[in-house]
């Protein structure tokens, strides 16, 4: 595939990831989001400033982005960046990965559901996806690829998404700016690493690892779970890899 980054959110986790992919090399880029740019946004979204309030999310992420990084003097490369300023259901997944084919896709909302409607358009598709969450001091990010045997995705961790009683929003319950920034940069960080020739084979790859963050207690971990039997998603390809 020669398609873009693909990013889902450009809120907490967004801003940071998008940072990380231009600044590891990435040059085209697709955003999605629905929201604006509210003052309570600014603390801890960093692509934004008070310049951007009530301005989409996505076209004030596309500017600040093309203002730090500018054409380089060099070769005069510019950033090539797509939109979506809509909200993403479920059931259009599917479309918007045939129709952008992105190398990779990160996804960065808040909502559960649709980081488990993300994951299994992705594996479908054979699309590379990492995955990340951030609550309050703490937070994780997963690396998933559907082109790897053996490894394991997200439904092997977590078979659905949580009752929304059990999943409050970051408005509810707060967020740690530098917990979203350390969470988003190794997203894009785990996003440049699926797509490094270097790193397809062996323990190199992080395909099915998991990076954990808690920033207060200052810990952070890397766990590589082992594919689950049955797994709704990927248990196809864990029963391949057996064979």
């Amino acid at each position: 595939m020669d398609g873009p980054a693909l990013v889902i959110g450009a809120g907490g986790l967004g801003c940071p990831a998008l940072l990380g992919l231009v600044a590891g090399g990435a040059r085209r880029l697709m955003i999605v989001d629905d929201d604006a740019v509210d003052l309570s946004n600014l603390p801890r979204q960093v692509l934004y400033d008070s310049g951007a309030l009530g301005v989409a999310k996505t076209a004030a992420a596309s500017w600040s982005l093309r203002g730090r990084f500018p054409a380089r003097a060099n070769d005069g490369e510019t950033l090539d960046i797509e939109t979506l300023a809509a909200r993403l259901e479920p059931d259009a997944i599917p479309e918007l990965l045939a129709r952008h084919r992105p190398r990779v896709v990160l996804e960065c909302s808040d909502s559960p559901t649709l980081k488990f409607a993300v994951h299994d358009a992705c594996v479908s598709a054979g699309v590379p996806v990492v995955i990340g969450g951030v609550v309050t001091w703490a937070g994780q990010a997963m690396a998933i690829d559907p082109r790897r045997r053996g490894t394991a995705c997200y439904r092997c961790l977590f078979e659905a998404p949580p009752p929304p009683e059990l999943s409050p929003a970051c408005a509810s319950v707060g967020v740690f700016g530098p917990a979203a920034g350390a969470v988003g940069h190794m997203m894009a960080a785990l996003a440049h690493a699926l797509l490094d020739p270097a790193r397809s084979d062996g323990e190199r790859s992080p395909a099915g690892c998991v990076h954990h963050f808690d920033l207060l207690g200052g810990s952070a971990r890397r766990l590589a779970p082992k594919p689950r039997p049955g797994c709704s998603s990927c248990g196809r390809n864990f029963n391949e890899a057996l064979a």
